[in-house]
């Protein structure tokens, strides 16, 4: 492999505008982790992946705003080392991209105001801002030229063009489908069509990538750590529970737990047929788990897969 960086290297610094190119785009694979932890190294990725972007190959383009969305500048920073970026790392990822601490939780007090009404200000005001990044997932099967729908579930967008949904719902195979219109008639260009780019079946998780590289996605990238997740917060899940697409349930976090090594979010946020792979958020609107399952026995349990694992899935 090092024989190859050296002749790749090569190649890129040449003024070849075929070769050089491509060398830098194979060099931005190699130190993105393609051939192992030994040659990753993400911050000479991103400089591969925007001299080849800079010379107009789209591949590039696309490599590089995984870089800088999440969770990859979480990495660089962590490859860094800098005391103040590690301290970035664990508490969660702006709009932009940029890793900065998310603010503290602060409860509300009757000076400040508690009434329902701010309450319903709060959920409006959340509901409005991540609605566009959650989408309805179907998953058809085709037979004879006719699809047949194999499941029904959601997905929340993590840049413009990938999102993360359950493994559960993709694991038959098929085709992933999601009609993005909010109006009365659907367009051609209203119709997502995705592939399934990675799977994680002990984490339940899957990742999505548009089919069309021209469409893009409304996107969340702000999270929150797991280990700032609290018992009895507030919480808000957005999915399509019976397939009513983009619906907002509220609860609190009913116990933090571990199954299978996996941490997860118990919630009475309600997690029913169709929400599955939708996102669970903390009162101030930061990604903190994947809904992934309601569990009715003496009672209605429901869960998320936490956010760090959508992290540690998306690193490996």
């Amino acid at each position: 492999m090092e024989r190859a960086i050296t002749w790749y290297s090569r190649a890129a610094n040449a003024s070849d505008p075929v070769w050089s190119p491509q060398a830098h785009l194979r060099l931005g694979a190699i130190y993105q982790g393609e051939h192992g932890e030994r040659y990753q190294h993400l911050q000479k990725a991103q400089e591969h992946y925007r001299a080849c972007a800079e010379q107009g190959v789209a591949e590039c383009s696309r490599e590089l705003e995984r870089l800088a969305q999440f969770p990859a500048l979480a990495i660089i920073a962590a490859q860094a080392g800098s005391p103040s970026e590690g301290h970035r790392i664990a508490t969660g990822i702006t709009e932009r991209g940029a890793i900065t601490p998310p603010g503290p939780v602060v409860a509300a007090s009757p000076s400040a105001g508690t009434s329902a009404e701010v309450l319903s200000q709060q959920a409006i005001a959340l509901y409005a801002r991540h609605e566009p990044s959650v989408y309805k997932i179907t998953v058809y099967e085709q037979l004879a030229g006719d699809l047949k729908p194999l499941s029904l579930g959601s997905a929340i967008a993590i840049d413009s063009f990938r999102a993360i949904t359950n493994y559960h719902l993709v694991a038959a195979g098929g085709i992933p489908v999601s009609i993005n219109s909010e109006g009365e008639f659907i367009r051609e260009s209203d119709v997502l069509i995705w592939r399934v780019a990675r799977t994680d079946p002990r984490r339940d998780l899957a990742l999505l990538e548009l089919v069309d590289p021209h469409q893009e996605l409304n996107f969340t990238n702000t999270m929150k750590p797991y280990d700032s997740v609290q018992v009895g917060e507030r919480v808000f899940a957005i999915g399509a529970p019976a397939g009513f697409d983009k619906t907002l349930t509220e609860g609190i976090v009913s116990a933090l737990r571990r199954e299978r090594g996996v941490r997860l979010i118990q919630t009475t946020a309600p997690v029913t047929y169709g929400s599955s792979g939708g996102a669970l958020f903390d009162a101030q609107g930061r990604l903190i788990g994947i809904t992934t399952k309601g569990v009715q026995a003496g009672g209605h349990f429901n869960f998320a897969i936490a956010a760090d694992e959508v992290q540690a899935f998306l690193a490996e």
